[in-house]
This record gives structure tokens, C-alpha cells and sequence, in this order.
């Protein structure tokens, strides 16, 4: 091991002890955690059966294996987290960077308080920044077009467990088999490859929906798909054909009562429903889910500009929001919380500056793409980067700045490229990126 690797681990190692065992030693819980501690019993117990399919397994299975001590936990999302800049260091070097500003930037992209802040929460984030960090790693090292047999298959595994924590992710193999057709379109190839990669994506992805068929009826990774989609239409339910007044005026009056009560608007469905608003109904959330999928397709069918503008506007411009989860109160000592407020107040600005390069990055590239035809590395990330902005954005409104957050890394490292690459910076800066 390299002494900069020794130096990066070490760094990582005392960052969180000393933030963790001074400053902050709570287990985040928040509303989403509970579904996947319920599940991580279900794994554990190996019982499925009348499974709501509110969650997918991926991290459940995480949290079974430390038997749901949410400390173990914990540390094992800080080990997670060290190996992450490990990965992401690796790849700095791979992308032409010396040894020293790889451990420099890669120090920097741990040192947001938001990575430490999600390895003591109970939710997905810390894992799917390291297998994301894993998947960048891979494609850094080899091009994708390159890369042999067994490489293809531990990208396949990434990828599968990927889908099998948020079948959001579903979305990248495919990326990929696109990139290749483009880049390189040899039959014999793309169909070796395809085969390959989408073997654990899929697996994953069709192993839980028949799960969930069994269990609630519906061949889908999430019982509440539908749930998701409807959060979209808030701002225009009373606008959905009249066949769904059942749901839209209900949902119009809490939406309304939301606002008044300055409670997140995006959630009024989940107010709705667990208020009791549509008890009288006698539906389990799965089924009440299909119906509002029925609703929310039947809606943005009638009302397609109204959904545009709530994707672009709310949906798609939160993605690029800074996220920070935490509890606020339970810090060790008063003023604790202050401090770290005002650090993440500075660090959020940074963030938003970033992800401002980024846009610009990825625009720059598209146009280069469209000019030349010639595709880069840099491209390919930065599409995986937008493509999910965009699809996050058409499918569900409300905590999407956390789609972000596994992407941030990504965002800094194409920015950090492109002024290394493509920006004549003063000599002394120029140095620095070398």
C-alpha cells in the first residue's frame, strides 16, 4: 500500500472517530429508516410473506447482517465510507492526476459534513455512494468498449446490487449498452456485453417484482410506485378527470392545509393517508398506491404542461438542492449544532457552485458530442449525472435532493477535470491540478 493511500485512510479513520465520538453519537432515524428496519427482519427471519413491498432489500440485507444494531451499523457505514475515497482516489489517478492532488481533492470531496452525516443515518445513501464510487473506479480503469469478461461481470454484480437497494439504477446498464452501440457498434460485442451486463440488473430487478407479485399482487420493485408518481401531480390533483374526485379532492384539501400549516406540500398524499383520509375506503397502501397510480397517469394525461412545469420547476431543480440529514438536537454538547450549521452553510454554497460548473460541464460536452461525434469519458459520466436528474424529476417530487447526493462526487470530479483539461488557469493554479 502507498504511503498516500496510508496517509488517506488514516485522515478518513480520525475524521469520523473524532466527529462522532465528541461531537455527535446518535443513530439518525428518520421516517424512511423504519421500513428498513422492518425489512431487515423479515430478511433476517427469511419471511416475505404478506410483505407490503414498501422497501427493496438491498440495504435491509446490510442491515441484517450486523443482526439491526444500529451502531454496528454505523461503523460499518464509516468503514464503507473510508473505502469510497479509497475508490474515488484511485480513480483521480487514473484520470491523469498526481498522486498528491488526487489525495488532496479526494480529502475534499469527503470533508462535506453530509458524507459523515449519512453514514450515521439509517438509509441508503453511504452504500450507494460507495458502490457508485466502485462503478466510476471501474470505468476509469479500463473503457468500458475494453474492458474483459470478468470485469463486465463485476460491473453486472455493481449494477445488480445497485438496483436491488433503489431500482432507480436501472437506468445505468442500459446507459452503457447505448454508450457501446455508439461507440462501438459491433454485433458480436454489444451482444456479449449486453448479455453480461444486464444479468444482475435484471435478475434483481425481476427477482423482487415477482416477490412482490406473490405478496401484494403487483409485479413491480415497490408497492407504492404509484404513490410516488402522484406526488408530482399536487399542484394540479383538482384538475384530474372527475372518475378520480374520490382521491382528488381529498388530496386538493390537505394540500391546501399543508401550506397553511407550512408542512411539506410534497408529502400531502402521505398526510392524507396516514391521517385516516381515506380510511372509509378499506385499502392497504399497496392497493390505494395502484389507484393513485390510476389517478396520477389519468392527471398528467389531462394536464401535460402543468406536470412539465412541476417536474422542471420543483422536481428537477430540487435534485441540485445541497442535502444534509441529521439530527439537529442531538448533538453532544449546546452549541454544537451551531457550529456545524454555520460549516454546512459555508460547504452548501460550495455545493451549489459545483453542481452550477457541472451544468455548465455537461452543456460543453453535449455540444462537443454533437460537433464531433466523438465520445469521451467525461460524457459518458456526465449523461449517467443529468439522465438521472431528469428521470428522478418525472418520477416522483419530494425528498429529491437525496437522488443527488451519490452523484456529488461525480459532479466535482467532471468539474475538476474540465479545468484541468480544458481551462488555461494562471500557472500557479494550474499546478494544483496537475
Amino acid at each position: 500500500m502507498s504511503k498516500n493511500l496510508k496517509l488517506l485512510i488514516a485522515i478518513e479513520v480520525l475524521f469520523r472517530l473524532i466527529l462522532f465520538s465528541i461531537f455527535y453519537t446518535s443513530v439518525t432515524i428518520f421516517p424512511d429508516s423504519e421500513g428498513y428496519l422492518d425489512l431487515a427482519k423479515r430478511v433476517s427471519n427469511f419471511d416475505f410473506s404478506n410483505y407490503n413491498g414498501l422497501r427493496s432489500p438491498g440495504y435491509p440485507l446490510l442491515i441484517s447482517f450486523v443482526n439491526s444494531n444500529l451502531y454496528a451499523l454505523v461503523f460499518i457505514q464509516f468503514g464503507l465510507g473510508t473505502v469510497t475515497s479509497v475508490f474515488q482516489y484511485k480513480t483521480l489517478t487514473h484520470l491523469a492526476f498526481s498522486k498528491r492532488n488526487s489525495l488532496i481533492f479526494t480529502l475534499f470531496i469527503s470533508s462535506f459534513l453530509n458524507v459523515f452525516f449519512f453514514e450515521t443515518c439509517v438509509l441508503v445513501e453511504t452504500l450507494v455512494l460507495f458502490l457508485m464510487s466502485v462503478f466510476v473506479y471501474l470505468l476509469s480503469k479500463t473503457p468500458f468498449q475494453n474492458q474483459s469478461l470478468k470485469f463486465d461481470f463485476l460491473m453486472s454484480f455493481i449494477l445488480g446490487y445497485l438496483v436491488l437497494i433503489k431500482s432507480f439504477y436501472i437506468f445505468i446498464p442500459f446507459m452503457l449498452l447505448v454508450w457501446l452501440l455508439l461507440k462501438q457498434p459491433n454485433f458480436k460485442t454489444i451482444f456479449r456485453k449486453s448479455c453480461l451486463i444486464l444479468l444482475f440488473p435484471m435478475l434483481a430487478f425481476w427477482s423482487w417484482s415477482y416477490v412482490n407479485k406473490v405478496n401484494i399482487g403487483q409485479f413491480s420493485t415497490s408497492g407504492i410506485s404509484g404513490l410516488y408518481l402522484a406526488q408530482n401531480c399536487v399542484y394540479f390533483a383538482e384538475d384530474a378527470p372527475k372518475e378520480f374526485d374520490w382521491i382528488s379532492k381529498t388530496y386538493v384539501d390537505y394540500r391546501e392545509k399543508s401550506i397553511r400549516e407550512n408542512r411539506d406540500v410534497a408529502m400531502t398524499i402521505w398526510y392524507a393517508y396516514e391521517g385516516g383520509a381515506y380510511d372509509k375506503y378499506n385499502l392497504t397502501l399497496p392497493e390505494f398506491s395502484v389507484e393513485l397510480g390510476k389517478f396520477a397517469k389519468a392527471a398528467i394525461k389531462e394536464n401535460p404542461f402543468a406536470y412539465l412545469k412541476q417536474v422542471i420547476t420543483k422536481s428537477w431543480f430540487d435534485f441540485w438542492k445541497p442535502t444534509i440529514n441529521w439530527n439537529y438536537e442531538a448533538f453532544n454538547f449546546k452549541y454544537a449544532n451551531k457550529l456545524f450549521l454555520g460549516v454546512w452553510y459555508l460547504q452548501s454554497a460550495l455545493i451549489v457552485l459545483i453542481k452550477a460548473g457541472f451544468l455548465f460541464v455537461f452543456g460543453f460536452h453535449l455540444i462537443q458530442f454533437l460537433k464531433s461525434r466523438k465520445f469521451v469519458f467525461e460524457f459518458l459520466l456526465s449523461s449517467i449525472v443529468f439522465s438521472a436528474s431528469v428521470l428522478q424529476a418525472l418520477a416522483t417530487y419530494g425528498t429529491n435532493n437525496r437522488f443527488s447526493f451519490p452523484f456529488e462526487f461525480m459532479m466535482i470530479i467532471l468539474v475538476l477535470l474540465f479545468l484541468k483539461t480544458k481551462v488555461k488557469l494562471p500557472s500557479k493554479l494550474n499546478i494544483w491540478l496537475q
